[in-house]
């Protein structure tokens, strides 16, 4: 080899060293506290504020690349800008090998621990919430225009033909508004349920559906179980019940509690393909181990 071709390489590998430095340059590593274990998946997980995308947060697996990253947005309860509200349940699935973006800067807000929440015993009106998934799409676009970059740390890392969007309570009602786009593989419905019939939502469903909800106090409880038993029968759907859990779930325990396995399962079932007895035979079967367990009540529909 010349000197010149030589001379050649060593520019093109310092221009990409330059492109990626400058791609990570003003991103802030943020530090998410969570408690416990660390986050059981085989990534070690990173989560970012990057200016390029501030109205967000990112969870990710600490090196990129291993394989091609599906892509999860996720939206909290509340409908709250707050990114690190979920901390411990969504860094247990980025663990996974999931790129996640989450609404919301990375605000840090104080975790109530479950015994000493106030669970809420009303119905919220259908006015007082939307079915905006505006910005679980906004971050499918961010994520996806990063993935063709040449200089983004996520060139060609991503499988944006593997995409779940999620929220929990109002953040339920944005993974709906989100759920048309034709990027989505999987939508996660956490602890909510559509407030009044939608039929237009249920027509541009084209993906799976997982509804997740505590018990009788849970007052999304009866939203969910309608849903579930609305929606039109070709949709794959997964409904669990945790009935000793109220509306605020498990997701601040330790790497999110049960329903953070749930969602370790479902994703690495729906979006990573692995047909194990422990991701997909947790919902698929007679004997489905979700079926067996005397701590949730499930029903299924169309799930292969």
């Amino acid at each position: 080899m010349s000197i010149r071709v030589l001379l050649a390489s060593t520019s093109i590998a310092l221009l990409a060293a330059t492109a990626a430095a400058s791609d990570t340059a003003n991103v802030k590593t943020i530090d998410a506290d969570l408690i416990g274990k660390p986050p059981s998946g085989e990534y070690g997980v990173v989560v970012e504020h990057d200016p390029s995308l501030s109205t967000h947060t990112i969870y990710r697996p600490a090196k990129l690349g291993a394989i091609k990253h599906p892509v999860m947005a996720w939206a909290n309860g509340a409908c709250k800008k707050s990114g690190l509200l979920f901390a411990e349940f969504l860094a247990e699935i980025a663990s996974h090998g999931v790129v996640i973006i989450a609404d919301g800067p990375p605000i840090a807000e104080k975790r109530i621990p479950p015994g000493q929440r106030t669970e809420p015993t009303a119905r919220p009106s259908p006015s007082s919430l939307k079915l905006d998934g505006t910005p679980l799409i906004a971050a499918l676009d961010w994520i996806e225009a990063r993935n063709k970059e040449q200089t983004s740390r996520y060139f060609d890392k991503l499988d944006m033909s593997k995409v779940a969007v999620m929220g929990m309570s109002c953040g339920g009602l944005m993974a709906y508004g989100a759920s048309s786009d034709k990027r989505v593989t999987t939508v996660g419905i956490w602890n909510s349920g559509l407030l009044e019939p939608n039929a237009p939502i249920f027509a541009s469903l084209h993906s799976s559906v997982l509804i997740v909800t505590g018990g009788p106090r849970d007052v999304a409880h009866p939203n969910g179980l309608r849903d579930f038993e609305t929606m039109p029968a070709a949709i794959p759907v997964f409904h669990a019940v945790r009935p000793a859990i109220g509306h605020y779930g498990t997701y601040s325990e330790d790497n999110g509690g049960p329903f953070g396995e749930v969602a370790v399962a479902w994703i690495k079932w729906q979006l990573l393909g692995d047909e194990s007895a422990a991701s997909k035979g947790m919902f698929v079967g007679e004997r489905c181990s979700l079926c067996v367990n005397a701590d949730w009540k499930v029903q299924q529909r169309a799930l292969e």
